[in-house]
């Protein structure tokens, strides 16, 4: 069962009605017992930057997951059949600025991966933006839902074809987002995804730019030491150290070692490749570039820098108003000791990709 159906199985069981509407009645009946409320219109950007509106239906409210608090979560159907996984910061929550500089960063992310990569013969490797609206009472951002399973499925069970895949997929990824200058910090066996043909990595509410300073986050063994520690600046490297962690796990169904390589390593020759990924620091660790060619696999942005964003204008004129936003309600100005404790100024838009950009990459 994919991602939409566990969701929407978990909205038909729930037994309340859906948000702002009636229990289901006759017209649920004759949509298979699927809880919605009535369709209204939601405005939305799309990765291109052009403001959309498309009929709504909103389902049953769900929990966000620890990742996102203090955000919520809830299926959304747009059209007549476009179902997409919203989250939202709610109005009760704007004076959060950082979960709302983690949405403006998310977004960043999406937007940069997507025009980078959108089109590409790997683009399925990624979560798949779909829109977003910062500029609203309740702003947000939404995906298309992810098929597969989590890899903590196949925890101790995956045939050696499936690990080899995975691992080279995981590998690609984090390379193709060191591109765009992003360390995901959230890839674990259990929200990575498998479909059967590709891994798919899931949505980037903790990315960071590379370079900028680490927080402290993450769980062991999943986070390297340092992102765990909030020591330094975030590296891709740091994902590799979670890829290392993913594919032992897959491997032999255990957990590894929260600060170094596992004990039993030397007995898994399938993670050799991957060996130097499970160093304590960034620094003794290969880069993913190297690691790809280490697996046989050609990097395929060899040669082939990644063209002008022919969107910048309209990125800039984004970020402008978005700053004005910001500067009416206060938000740049607030001292760091007064946002609550883990923020770091400046995580949104503009600092995520530098001044003017919120996005790199070619049109998807």
């Amino acid at each position: 069962m994919n991602e939409w159906a566990d969701r929407q199985e978990t909205v038909r069981t729930s037994g309340r009605a859906p948000e702002g509407g009636a229990a289901p009645g006759n017209a649920a009946a004759r949509n298979g017992g699927r809880p919605a409320r009535d369709r209204t219109e939601l405005a939305f950007f799309t990765d291109e930057g052009t403001l959309a509106r498309l009929p709504a239906a909103y389902w049953d409210e769900l929990p966000a997951g620890p990742q996102r608090h203090p955000l919520r979560a809830r299926p959304v159907t747009l059209g007549e059949d476009w179902r997409v996984m919203q989250y939202r910061l709610a109005h009760t929550a704007r004076g959060d600025h950082r979960a709302r500089d983690r949405l403006e960063a998310e977004v960043g992310v999406g937007l940069a991966v997507r025009r980078a990569f959108g089109d590409a013969p790997y683009h399925q490797l990624f979560a798949r933006f779909g829109g977003y609206h910062l500029d609203v009472r309740e702003p947000f951002v939404f995906y298309e839902p992810a098929r597969g399973r989590p890899l903590a499925a196949l925890a101790g069970r995956a045939t050696v074809r499936e690990q080899e895949r995975i691992r080279s997929e995981l590998v690609l990824a984090v390379r193709l987002l060191q591109a765009v200058e992003v360390v995901h910090r959230g890839l674990t066996p259990h929200t990575v995804r498998w479909d059967g043909r590709h891994v798919r990595l899931p949505e980037p509410c903790l990315a960071t730019r590379a370079g900028h300073p680490r927080e402290a986050l993450g769980e062991a063994p999943w986070a390297a030491p340092e992102q765990r520690a909030g020591h330094g600046t975030a590296d891709p490297r740091d994902d590799l150290w979670s890829v290392a962690q993913v594919m032992y796990h897959l491997a032999t169904g255990r957990e590894g070692e929260p600060d170094g390589p596992p004990r039993d390593l030397a007995r898994l020759p399938a993670l050799g490749v991957l060996s130097t990924a499970f160093a304590s620091t960034a620094q003794e660790r290969r880069h993913p570039v190297e690691v790809l060619r280490m697996l046989n696999r050609q990097d395929p942005l060899q040669g082939r820098p990644l063209p002008a964003d022919p969107l910048d204008p309209g990125r800039r004129a984004f970020d402008e108003e978005l700053a004005r936003k910001r500067a009416a309600l206060g938000l740049d100005d607030d001292p760091v000791a007064d946002t609550g404790p883990g923020r770091t100024p400046g995580r949104g838009l503009r600092a995520l990709f530098g001044s003017g950009r919120t996005g790199m990459g070619g049109r998807r």
